[in-house]
């Protein structure tokens, strides 16, 4: 017989899948690997979780594998409305954020190190500017179009610390 995916077994899935793909900083209960899935589907997987947290692990996850950018007007297309935006605005928020931190990132990445490419700045009429400036701007917008009153800034900002913050730990461990 076969059961539908609860959503904490959706949540404990992607969490494994974040796991294998760099994302290491959220906790989880079950520790067995999940199978991968195309990007595509991790990526529209990870804007249509309720958990917040696990939501805004989408700015991590392109920071430690910038090639998924190539992923996401696939993964938009099945996305709805709502989730669309979530994409466009945390897709942004890495993009300000790799700005922000290019150096420490490209210090633990190497030659795996690439540059998003800025796709919904334009849409969003997100200006340019240092990253800063950006990221307070996008917060704004964030606010505009969504009309949840949030610290999004300080959002942004804690998904790329928490990512940068575990590396540095694992890589203490690794000596």
């Amino acid at each position: 017989m076969v059961t539908a995916e609860t959503s904490y077994q959706a949540e404990e899935r992607i969490v494994a899948e974040l796991a294998q793909l760099g994302v290491t900083y959220l906790s989880r209960e079950d520790s067995t690997k999940a199978r991968l899935r195309p990007p595509q589907e991790i990526l529209a997987d990870l804007v249509s979780q309720p958990s917040s947290r696990v939501r805004v692990a989408l700015i991590a996850l392109l920071l430690a594998n910038p090639e998924y950018a190539a992923f996401v007007p696939r993964a938009m297309i099945n996305l709805d409305y709502d989730q669309a935006q979530t994409m466009k605005l945390f897709y942004s928020a890495a993009v300000c954020m790799q700005r922000k931190y290019s150096q420490e990132l490209r210090s633990f990445q190497g030659a795996r190190w690439k540059q998003l490419p800025d796709l919904f700045s334009d849409e969003l009429g997100l200006r340019a500017g240092i990253p800063d400036e950006r990221l307070k701007e996008l917060a704004s917008i964030h606010v505009q179009r969504t009309g949840v009153q949030l610290n999004w800034a300080g959002t942004y900002e804690n998904a790329a610390r928490q990512l940068l913050h575990r590396w540095e730990l694992e890589q203490t461990w690794k000596r």
